[in-house]
């Protein structure tokens, strides 16, 4: 009787791994600026997508957008760097050369242009990830294959994950 009233409370009290319901995040194309949607709620910033991101407890989407957030603050650092050297060459006239003070801008705004390619390629990669993960649920899709003069195959398939 005691072993398996032990028994049972550990089956009732042990704790399984919840899998968390995971949505999809679609992007929006629009003029300059790319919009999210998850949850049928419009996301302007990239980084308000951390939670969603981050929820999916994989360890590709996880290195892929922290480093994206590493280097979109890393640039950010450098465009205030930029800024007050502008600032302190404008208040101290005749301190900074033209030649350094250009070599600088230059190369800051090289390096901006630069982390932020980088920092873009990473976050498309965990979102690419991150859809893929939601993607995993049950779903019916119907596949077409052509097969050259010889004609064309139809498939249904029905994926469900147990």
């Amino acid at each position: 009787m005691l072993v398996s009233i032990c028994f049972i409370s550990l089956r009732l009290l042990g704790q399984e791994e919840v899998k968390t319901k995971l949505y999809p995040i679609e992007q929006i194309e629009g003029g300059w600026s790319k919009k999210f949607s998850y949850k049928r709620q419009i996301i302007e910033s990239p980084l308000a997508l951390q939670i969603p991101l981050l929820e999916a407890k994989d360890s590709e989407v996880s290195y892929e957008f922290l480093t994206y957030k590493r280097q979109k603050k890393s640039a950010e650092i450098i465009s205030a760097f930029t800024t007050g050297f502008s600032v302190y060459t404008f208040l101290s006239k005749g301190q900074v050369s033209d030649g350094f003070y250009w070599t600088v801008v230059g190369s800051a705004a090289v390096l901006n242009l630069y982390l932020g390619t980088v920092s873009i390629k990473h976050f498309k990669k965990a979102l690419k990830r991150y859809n893929e993960l939601a993607q995993t649920d049950s779903k019916i899709s119907l596949q077409i294959n052509s097969h050259g003069s010889s004609g064309a195959s139809l498939g249904l398939a029905w994926n469900y994950q147990f």
